[in-house]
């Protein structure tokens, strides 16, 4: 089986954070000749990582169906929560980390250079992930993790997101990102001290720093 990826999207790295809490023995590789390269549009056209190939040689792409597919054919250890209702609550933080706190920050990318920094476009953009780090805020659980005492596909999908937290912040002197979103800054630093979660985000700054040196 072989993981195609890029060490610093959030999606692929979601992937690999459950490969590696789930002890798989998946190669992991970025595509050879980039995403659009024919050679990869031929085995994902969607042209993004991540692109899982299993055994029998099909190829799945999107991070919330790999790790859904892993659950399903290595179901131990489980990285799903037990209960219906947990299960539920993990999927519907995976979504908020997806189409709202990751989204409103989306727009930070573009100005981290402060030579070209449109300071309105910063302010509303940061005005926009507080709101979602509010719903994020009010959907966690009790902790540490996303749902109860240990890693789930929540936290899988959710560690990236908490890594860009860590980032923008300090990028746009917004220490104060986090402080106000209690349940949000307690899990991020108990996130911070697992061990698989520690190896994705070293992946995750090892690639941020060869980006800004335009590596």
């Amino acid at each position: 089986m072989k993981l195609y990826s890029n060490d610093l999207s959030p999606f692929a790295s979601r992937a690999r954070l459950a490969i590696y809490a789930k002890g798989l023995d998946i190669e992991i590789a970025a595509p050879e000749g980039g995403t659009k390269s024919p050679e990869y549009l031929a085995l994902n056209p969607m042209g993004k990582v991540p692109a899982l190939v299993t055994a029998d040689g099909s190829v799945i792409p999107e991070s919330e169906t790999i790790l859904e597919y892993l659950e399903d054919a290595f179901p131990q250890p489980s990285l799903r929560p037990a209960s219906a209702e947990d299960k539920a609550r993990a999927r519907l933080l995976a979504r908020i980390g997806d189409l709202y706190v990751m989204p409103a920050g989306a727009g930070l990318f573009g100005q981290v250079n402060p030579a070209t920094r449109d300071q309105a476009v910063v302010d509303a953009t940061f005005e926009k992930l507080d709101e979602a780090l509010t719903t994020l805020n009010q959907f966690l659980g009790a902790g540490p993790y996303a749902v109860g005492a240990e890693l789930t596909t929540a936290d899988c999908s959710l560690a990236p997101v908490m890594f860009f937290m860590g980032v923008f912040g300090p990028a746009f002197g917004k220490s104060e990102l986090l402080a106000k979103h209690t349940k949000v800054a307690a899990y991020a630093a108990h996130l911070a001290t697992n061990p698989h979660v520690q190896k994705v985000y070293g992946e995750m700054q090892e690639a941020l720093a060869a980006r800004m040196r335009g590596g």
